[in-house]
């Protein structure tokens, strides 16, 4: 199932998320009255701010003026449950009303050496959905613990690695895990976080898409993403849970 536009609110509390190309997934499409969305805010001076999706649509909130300060700045990265509102804001894709709104966790690519290994870890971690956009890798997860501290995530490069792209133009990468001093238990903890691939894009103009390494608990798999699909202007539902952003991962 391939994850577009929007985090549609299923069954259960399910919700979907959005982005322009998710990784391995195929098309599925509808719309519910509850919402999910990943996108950034866009501040301007003299404009009221409004929210733009990884598919460069638009949402304008009826309340965003009443957000509070932290989220208020340009470019930042929000997950955002809204209500689709009858009429339209023109110069607007849609108008909402924003039920709740949390910060999304981003981060750059960083390098893994046999020093750092450690550090940044290698717990297992399960891989719910991944996407690209042009700035951004997105990444919703869940993994083991109490959630009594703060696990840490990372998109990692391994230098040695070579050739890297590979031969089919591909960038190998490792999606890594720490679960720190939090104690493995048979408890769910869920998170998202957004990657940024400004800097890997410029230095492999060609670059086709990415393979991302994962430890899952169910074993080792690789994730292909690929640069070149385009947005066919559908919208896809997919499942995640709804639960704080911020709670669990740094």
């Amino acid at each position: 199932m391939k994850m577009k536009k929007f985090l549609l609110v299923g069954l259960l509390g399910v919700v979907t998320l959005c982005g322009l190309s998710s990784c391995d997934d195929d098309d599925d499409g509808g719309y519910v009255p509850f919402s999910y969305a990943v996108g950034d805010m866009v501040v301007k001076d003299g404009s009221e701010p409004y929210i733009q999706l990884d598919s460069k649509q638009t949402l304008f909130p009826s309340n965003g003026s009443r957000l509070p300060n932290y989220l208020l700045k340009d470019g930042k990265r929000v997950i955002v449950n809204f209500s689709f509102l009858e009429g339209q804001r023109e110069g607007y894709d849609y108008y909402i009303l924003i039920n709740d709104i949390d910060s999304v966790l981003v981060k750059n690519v960083i390098p893994i050496t046999p020093e750092t290994t450690d550090s940044i870890g290698n717990d297992p971690v399960n891989v719910l959905d991944m996407w690209t956009s042009d700035k951004y890798l997105t990444v919703q997860f869940e993994m083991r613990g109490l959630g009594r501290e703060k696990h840490m995530i990372n998109l990692v490069r391994n230098y040695s690695l070579s050739p890297n792209p590979d031969g089919d133009g591909y960038l190998q990468l490792e999606l890594r895990h720490n679960r720190l001093n939090d104690p493995e238990i048979d408890h769910i903890l869920w998170g998202v976080a957004s990657f940024r691939l400004d800097d890997l894009k410029l230095e492999n103009p060609d670059l086709k898409g990415l393979k991302i390494k994962v430890r899952s608990p169910y074993g080792t798999e690789v994730r292909t993403c690929d640069f070149e699909k385009e947005d066919s202007g559908e919208d896809a539902i997919s499942g995640t849970q709804e639960k704080s952003v911020s709670t669990y991962v740094r």
